[in-house]
This record gives structure tokens, C-alpha cells and sequence, in this order.
């Protein structure tokens, strides 16, 4: 499954890939932008709607979700029992612009506000697993107005949100958690633009490469260890080993 898909008309339309290699898209009516973010194992969908409201979709079954006075709310991931999790904007700072920070949304419809470790100034949680552990990024106290901003990856469990970051790197951006726990992301140097994908597994960073050799970016992995990204050469499925 990917972000989202460009239409003829120029706008864009979420849409899934099934290991079949079958593609369906769904674009929200009177929509620019359509984006699916994180599917679970019943098949429910999450995403947004011109990245102002948070989306549901089941099968013919259509919610948007936006956190209680949010002026925008995106759904970033959801997991088996229908915990989801995403951000809304809570701030429009003269100096940084919009801040955000994370959210669950709970099976019962109910919302549990949360930040990222000490200093955080936008907190963007990408997914939860079914164990409940939450991963994302998010802008630190390092950061000064008007630059490129330097991105912390963050893991939150038990009610404890902790930095961790990939070794050396500006930013690091954990994208996805499966059921064992294992996690996977991108890193960046601001200076010179280099970067590359990874797993955290057991504790360690592992570099994930293309066939090449070409630097990837890693965007999910599901419970039976294959992982999605994109390299040079264009998007890729993978195997852990």
C-alpha cells in the first residue's frame, strides 16, 4: 500500500496493492488529495483528506475523524484492535508555523493527546502495533527558525516516549512497527543529502540497500517480515532475513 496515486485531473487518489498485485484507489469526494497511510489486518484503511481531516475507509464504509477544535488532523496508523493513531494542529507559532503533536483514537471513539520525548516541538507518529508500542518523528528543542530542521525518530511505550535516532544522522524518521517490534525508518544528512533506509532489530541498526547497492528509503513492514520502500530504481518489496 502507498501514500497516494496522481490522477489525470491533477489531484490524488489513495490506493491499495494487494499481494495479487490487484490495485483499487478511493478518492474522497471533492477532494484534492486523497492519502492512505496504514491498513490493518481487517482490511480498514486510514489516511486523510487534503491533509485537513482524518480518514476511515472499509470497504464501501466512508469516516472522516478530525481530533475535537483541531484545525487539521491527519491518521497516520491503526492496528488490530482499531487503536489509531495520528496528529493534529494544536499551535501556529510565529517562528516555526504550524505545530503539531500525537494522538489515539481509541476503538470507543474516545482521544488520548500525547508528545514526544522532553523539548518535542511537532510530534508525528507514523504507527502503532498491536502490542500498543507507537513509533514516529518528531522536531526537538535543536531546532532554529527558518533552517532545515534536524528530525528525532521516537519510540512510545508504556505511557514513555524515548528518542532514537540513527547513529550520526541529522534525522531519522521511524516509519513503521510490526507485532515482534520490529521497526523500520530513514535517515538523512542535512549537509550533504545523503540518507538510506534501515530496520531496528534486537537493539541494532541494519542498512536495507537495493539489489545495487542503492541507497533506500524504508516505509513498512508487516508481521511476516516483508518491508516496503523506494530506492533509485523505483519501489520495492522485500524479505528480512
Amino acid at each position: 500500500m502507498e501514500h497516494g496515486r496522481r490522477l489525470s485531473d491533477g489531484s490524488t487518489a489513495g490506493f491499495v496493492r494487494y499481494s495479487n498485485g490487484s490495485v483499487t484507489t478511493y478518492k474522497y469526494p471533492n477532494s484534492r488529495a486523497t492519502h492512505f497511510s496504514k491498513r490493518n489486518k481487517d482490511g480498514v484503511t486510514v489516511g486523510d483528506v487534503d491533509f485537513n481531516d482524518g480518514l476511515v475507509v472499509y470497504g464501501s464504509s466512508v469516516a472522516t475523524v478530525d481530533y475535537p477544535s483541531a484545525p487539521q488532523t491527519i491518521l497516520t496508523g491503526i492496528n488490530k484492535w482499531y487503536t489509531m493513531v495520528g496528529t493534529y494542529q494544536y499551535n501556529d507559532d510565529a517562528d516555526y508555523g504550524p505545530e503539531w503533536t500525537g494522538f489515539k483514537r481509541w476503538k470507543d471513539g474516545s482521544f488520548t493527546s500525547f508528545g514526544g520525548p522532553a523539548g518535542a516541538i511537532d510530534t508525528n507518529p507514523t504507527s502503532i502495533s498491536d502490542t500498543g508500542t507507537v513509533v514516529g518523528w518528531y522536531v526537538g528543542s535543536d531546532a532554529q527558525p527558518f533552517t532545515p530542521y534536524p528530525y528525532h525518530g521516537f519510540v512510545l511505550a508504556n505511557g514513555v516516549a524515548k528518542t532514537l535516532d540513527y547513529p550520526s544522522a541529522d534525522c531519522t524518521f521511524l516509519n513503521d512497527i510490526n507485532s515482534a517490534g520490529v521497526i523500520v525508518g530513514s535517515w538523512l544528512h542535512l549537509d550533504t543529502g545523503d540518507g538510506g533506509g534501515f530496520l531496528f532489530v534486537n537493539g541494532k541498526f541494519k542498512d536495507v540497500l537495493a539489489p545495487g547497492g542503492e541507497s533506500t528509503a524504508v516505509n513498512g513492514i508487516n508481521d511476516n517480515g516483508y518491508v516496503t520502500g523506494t530506492s533509485s530504481a523505483g519501489s520495492f518489496i522485500a524479505h528480512c532475513q
